[in-house]
């Protein structure tokens, strides 16, 4: 079974308060969610899902619903960060699975590289997806300053381990933190909840006389292990009483509604 479902991106610039030394510099945070259905947004209409903090963002902001995106994770990720057609970055064809030679290509400069010429701090928490055959092609190699995340398409949202299922592989741990694997042991944190927590703290760790820039990308409401594709926690499920499709009902409890 292989996901063909759209990636959609909400991307959000917040002036926070924290004041830095050239006022004219915002600090930026980019949430990106992964394979939420247009329509599964309650700003967008949706009546069994509500979203209520994405919704305030939405209204309090601009909604721009004028664009196409690739229905696969790593063409639209390295379209967000080039800001560039999938075709014209090579990217246009399949996603890059954990055992493959290839990433987006290192003459593509993406954005927290320009960032960082700005003056910026620069953060990733969660996923990238983009390369990781070799050193060069991992975030913290390529413009931002920390990553605490997952580097392949996903995982088991609560051990935080990868297999791919196409391929006869052990199971292993995808968890990261710059290009270590975290001494802390994380296993049972879910993941939008370990997601969003180390963002929080990125947020809160920072300088008051320098700006940054965080892009947070949540793995929800992506699948996780073939073995295991839909996992949500019992208390986000029961609050959806009235959703009595069970595969529905677990994909309203792995949104991030929660966040």
């Amino acid at each position: 079974r292989k996901m063909k479902t759209l990636t959609i991106t909400v991307a959000v610039l917040i002036c926070c308060s924290v004041a830095t030394a050239k006022p004219k510099q915002k600090n930026i945070v980019i949430i990106q969610s992964d394979d939420v259905g247009f329509y599964d947004y309650s700003f967008r209409g949706s009546t069994e899902i509500p979203t209520p903090n994405i919704d305030a963002l939405a209204y309090n902001g601009i909604i721009m619903d004028r664009f196409y995106t690739a229905p696969l994770c790593t063409p639209s990720r390295g379209s967000l960060m080039t800001a560039k057609y999938p075709h014209h970055i090579g990217l246009q064809h399949n996603v890059q699975w954990n055992d493959e030679p290839w990433g987006l290509g290192l003459q593509h400069k993406i954005f927290p590289e320009y960032f960082k010429e700005a003056g910026y701090n620069t953060h990733l928490v969660g996923k990238w997806h983009l390369g990781m055959h070799k050193k060069a092609y991992t975030p913290t190699q390529r413009g931002f300053d920390t990553h605490f995340g997952f580097l392949g398409p996903w995982t088991d949202y609560f051990n935080h381990t990868f297999i791919m299922y196409n391929r006869n592989y052990s199971r292993g741990l995808d968890l990261h933190e710059n290009l270590e694997i975290p001494a802390e042991d994380y296993t049972g944190e879910y993941a939008t909840d370990l997601y969003t927590r180390k963002a929080v703290e990125v947020i809160d760790g920072q300088s008051k006389d320098k700006p940054f820039f965080l892009l947070l990308n949540q793995m929800a409401c992506h699948t996780g292990n073939d073995d295991f594709p839909l996992q949500a926690k019992p208390e986000d499920l029961a609050r959806f009483p009235h959703i009595t499709n069970p595969k529905r009902k677990l994909y309203a409890g792995r949104s991030l509604n929660p966040i």
